[in-house]
């Protein structure tokens, strides 16, 4: 394919230059056209495309910085090249600011010649690079364009489905409510009937009103289904967790289903452990798990039958199965039993029994919701099993658990949260556990009466300390309830065997979102700003691997609680559940993500503020006594005015 060459319009007003300049951009492959004098080129313009403007700046009529603004004034696109004597440098500097794409300084001996073919060509490489950077960025923005289209499209989709569940829920609650009314008064007047109050019933008039108060109640249970499915799909159910006994809930669950299971000639057993689990979860929703559970059971079990109904304890969970020997559920419908609305074991002896369906999903959601699952095995035929687990959590992860409940509530509202925090040294060393107990009920109650507002949370602190979550209260605030706080315990009569202890409460505050986007960095803020507790208490973390690990564990471990980590995914993923007061780094630990662990940890939100020292081979070497008093100089470093973070000591 033959390409067209590039024309090219040189002004110059001196003949010798010009035929020489000529003749060398023809040998190039250009075509050039010659112009003695500014006004005859611009002229020129308007009668043939030119795609190079070679610029003279000395012309005899107008200067060529003045022609090099009228080309880029009429063709902004082209190619402009100034071409300048010795001399004419700061000229050409302007002409640059101008839009020139380059300049030439003529050569006395034309050796710029040679020079100039190239420079033409660079500058329409770059013409055709800032064409296609346009085409690029414009279609960039027409992506952009349609991308935010389409956004405001699903926005759209988004509020209008938002709003249509909120309709069908509006509805539900609506429906359900104006049944309930004529509902109550059908079942009273039917049970008036039943219990022969106005006047005498026969036989068959009393069998027909117990089916219609069976059915009076399969009603009243579906209409509470409903409103359950309703509430859930507004938004996730709201949990009022507290510490429940399992065997206890466990059998007062099953006493309540044992008139249905006898009536329908059901056997019920109950397996049990000797000494009762005890879980952090919402006692009321794990009985409506469980006794949905057994209720199904019954209902989908022809009599005679048996139920059998299991509790036990695991390590980290406890779970509950309900097995039944009833009529079973087909391999295909297991995996559709926990949808909405979904009856896939119904059968036609057993339709007076179906609901709507909705007790399973509601279930399921409310078991996720306490971080446990749920499952089902069956048998056509044979039974089926339902099992689901509760998670065992520990002090502290109930504690965070409340704090984050506390905090979330706060962000819902005005967006603004203060904690406030008491500390205590003698309370972390009693003279029993129940006169700990004793000692942190009185003040724990004091600080309730002291910030008794709604929404403001009392909190345990595991490690010696309460925790007041103050819902939309900035810094101000806070300061001044933490005074008027702090001014009530200082009043707090405290005492031990009927002798008065004088106990001095160390006290701090910290605000979201300013000091912290979590619970976590919030109470790294609050336990920095707090007194240091005594170095028997303080937490070390100790990162390496192999036998100088093993080593430096063993021997801070005499004096110090000592947290054990191999690598630093390991390091950061517990110091995201537990504070600690100094950490130990071994200098062989490898990058994480390729990053020197240092600097992570100084970043960090949870370690930021940790004394860091370098766990070195000379270190290692230590006796426990030293490697204790080094840690103990770190401790009381950080418990000094300053708030920096200490640079990383080397052990030695």
């Amino acid at each position: 394919m033959t390409m067209t060459p590039v024309s090219v319009m040189l002004f110059e007003d001196d003949e010798g230059q010009a035929t020489l300049t000529r003749e060398a951009l023809e040998q190039a492959g250009f075509l050039a056209d010659v112009c003695s004098t500014g006004r005859e080129g611009l002229k020129r313009m308007f009668e043939k495309t030119f795609q190079v403007f070679l610029i003279d700046i000395r012309l005899p009529d107008i200067n060529g910085v003045e022609v090099l603004r009228r080309i880029k004034t009429i063709q902004p696109e082209s190619v402009a090249i100034v071409v300048t004597g010795h001399g004419d440098e700061t000229q050409a500097v302007e002409a640059m600011k101008l839009g020139a794409d380059d300049y030439v300084v003529k050569s006395p001996y034309m050796g710029h010649l040679t020079a100039l073919p190239v420079i033409i060509r660079e500058g329409l490489d770059r013409r055709q690079l800032r064409h296609e950077r346009q085409e690029l960025e414009t279609e960039v923005w027409e992506h952009a364009r349609l991308l935010e289209e389409r956004n405001a499209e699903l926005r759209r989709a988004n509020e209008e489905l938002k709003r249509f569940t909120q309709l069908k829920s509006n509805l539900v609650t609506m429906v359900s409510h104006q049944l309930r009314d004529p509902l109550t008064t059908i079942k009273g007047f039917a049970s008036i009937l039943a219990d022969k109050l106005a006047g005498p019933v026969t036989e068959d008039q009393g069998k027909y009103l117990r089916i219609i108060q069976a059915n009076i109640d399969r009603l009243a249970g579906m209409i509470n289904e409903l409103l359950d499915m309703a509430r859930m799909e507004i938004g996730p159910a709201q949990l009022r967790k507290s510490f429940v006994d399992l065997v206890p809930l466990t059998q007062a669950v099953v006493q309540t289903m044992r008139p249905l299971a006898e009536g329908r000639r059901i056997d019920v057993i109950v397996h049990l452990p000797h000494e009762s689990p005890r879980v952090f979860a919402d006692s009321e929703r794990v009985g409506e798990i469980l006794l949905n559970l057994v209720s199904n059971a019954i209902k989908y079990t022809p009599s005679p039958g048996r139920v059998t109904v299991t509790l036990e304890e695991r390590e980290e969970e406890v779970q509950f199965t309900v097995s039944d020997t009833g009529v079973g559920i087909a391999e295909g419908d297991l995996p559709k039993l926990f949808e909405d609305l979904r009856k896939s074991r119904v059968e036609p002896a057993e339709a007076a029994l179906q609901g709507l369906g909705v007790g399973l999903p509601m279930s399921r959601r409310l078991v996720e919701l306490h971080g446990g699952r749920l499952w089902a095995t069956s048998v056509k035929g044979e039974g089926s099993t339902f099992a689901f687990t509760l998670p065992k959590q520990d002090p502290d992860h109930v504690f965070r658990d409340h704090l984050q409940s506390g905090i979330e509530r706060g962000r819902q509202t005005q967006g603004r949260v203060s904690l406030i925090a008491f500390s205590c040294a003698e309370l972390g060393s009693p003279e029993s556990p129940e006169e700990a107990g004793r000692i942190y009920d009185a003040v724990e109650q004091r600080l309730r009466l002291a910030v008794r507002r709604h929404g403001d949370v009392v909190l345990r602190w595991p490690g010696a300390a309460l925790v007041g979550v103050l819902a939309q209260v900035g810094a101000e605030g806070a300061q001044r309830i933490l005074e008027r706080c702090a001014a009530l315990l200082g009043e707090t009569l405290v005492t031990s065997a009927g002798t008065r202890l004088d106990m001095r409460f160390d006290h701090a505050c910290a605000t979201y979102p300013e000091e912290g986007a979590t619970d976590a960095e919030l109470l790294v803020v609050l336990r920095r700003r707090l007194h240091r507790p005594d170095a028997q208490h303080a937490s070390v973390m100790v990162i390496a691997a192999g036998e100088r690990g093993t080593r430096v564990q063993e021997a801070l471990g005499r004096s110090f609680t000592v947290i054990a980590a191999s690598h630093g995914p390991d390091a950061l993923e517990q110091l995201n559940r537990k504070a600690v007061d100094v950490i130990l780094l071994d200098p062989e630990v490898p990058p994480t993500n390729g990053e020197a662990l240092p600097d992570v940890l100084r970043n960090h939100p949870m370690s930021k503020h940790v004394p860091l020292m370098l766990l070195d081979e000379a270190f290692a070497s230590w006796s426990p006594e030293d490697m204790a008093a080094r840690v103990r100089e770190a401790l009381e470093r950080q418990a000094g005015p300053s708030s920096e973070t200490p640079p990383p000591d080397t052990g030695t």
